[in-house]
């Protein structure tokens, strides 16, 4: 072969090679209409995965629907990532009386912080409440939150739960708007069958958030997160493939859940787990086979109770979080509950 094919071979392939970047990387995947205004709200962590960005403010902008218009709603962070309703919050106070953990339910995707059960029990019954919950989130990163500000010293731990965490605790890639990996900590067996937790496979969070931020002029930034997209396919298709058993799925529930109240237990706390429906259904049974005396509401039956008498809509258009109206609800069921049981006494952090 002579220089002149040779040099041909190596343009031909090197064109071919971008060529497929570009289709694969970037013309293959989609917007999600997805915008944060204000730089990017989740922060990589190599523990578990993702965490709010500490003291930050942006303005979240999902895409607009046939039925509704764009969902719009501010996010403000304080200094330990947990969500706040706005700058006059950002600091955190040393101690709290309660704290909550849980996904975007509890989080409250796409609504106002105001508007969220856990700032609204804050309100409604006078007592300091942390909100370290986070869209994607399931049992695994909940715990892990929770031990990372065990010194706030809550006196009630809320853990919002919902199925979809028994899927999500066994998943490396978290639920996402795109087809790639965003990787998280997750329940995993070692060679002698018992289950652990293991870190994140990579930084998903610099993945997604380079995709929806569009191509970079940098060819050499363009190139690296093209093939880091590839390699995120392959990790999203890896996990897609890993399907286990349910009785796999229970297990790493009971790991976690023992785990949870165990943390709780040391902390000197009160653990409340509260179900929140993604309709109106009742709680899992890999829920209730291992509560193990952990106190226990479901808002179910309350939520169910105001859709059948008419009232107004309690999801999001084209969304299905619950709305600032079932977030009232909820908030209302969980400050019932813990005055009954004589646990909301405001003052009461240590």
């Amino acid at each position: 072969m002579n220089l002149k094919n040779l040099w041909l071979l190596v343009a031909s392939t090197a064109v071919a090679f971008v060529a497929g970047i570009a289709i694969v990387s970037y013309w293959m995947v989609p917007n999600p209409q997805l915008e944060f205004r204000g730089g990017n709200f989740l922060a990589f962590d190599p523990e578990i995965g993702m965490v709010a960005t500490p003291s930050h403010y942006t303005k979240r902008v999902d895409g607009p629907t046939p039925n509704r218009g764009p969902l719009i709603y501010d996010i403000y962070t304080d200094d330990r990532s947990a969500r706040v309703d706005g700058p006059e919050k950002q600091k955190s106070p040393e101690h709290v009386d309660m704290l909550a953990i849980g996904c975007s339910f509890t989080f409250g995707h796409p609504i106002q912080n105001r508007d969220t059960y856990s700032s609204r029990l804050a309100r409604d019954l006078g007592v300091t409440v942390s909100d370290f919950a986070l869209p994607s989130y399931g049992t695994t990163e909940s715990l892990l939150m929770l031990r990372r500000n065990r010194d706030l010293a809550p006196k009630v731990v809320i853990y919002g739960f919902i199925t979809a965490h028994l899927d999500r605790n066994i998943l490396a890639c978290a639920s996402s708007y795109h087809p790639f990996c965003l990787d998280v900590a997750h329940v995993d067996w070692d060679e002698a069958g018992r289950p652990g937790i293991v870190p994140p496979t990579s930084n998903g969070v610099q993945r997604v958030y380079q995709h929806m931020t569009g191509p970079s002029l940098n060819p050499v930034t363009w190139l690296s997160h093209g093939v880091d997209v590839i390699y995120g396919k392959l990790l999203l298709a890896k996990d897609n493939d890993h399907a286990l058993s349910r009785e796999k799925r229970e297990e790493a529930f009971a790991f976690l859940f023992a785990e949870l109240q165990r943390t709780v237990k040391e902390m000197g706390a009160e653990l409340l787990v509260v179900h929140i429906p993604q309709t109106y259904e009742a709680p899992p049974p890999e829920l209730m086979h291992h509560l193990n005396g952990a106190r226990f509401l479901d808002v179910a039956p309350a939520l169910k109770r105001h859709h059948d008498a008419g009232g107004a809509a309690l999801q999001v258009v084209d969304d299905g979080h619950p709305n600032e109206v079932a977030h009232g609800i909820i908030a209302s069921e969980i400050a019932g509950y813990l005055r009954r049981e004589g646990l909301a006494v405001p003052g009461t952090a240590k």
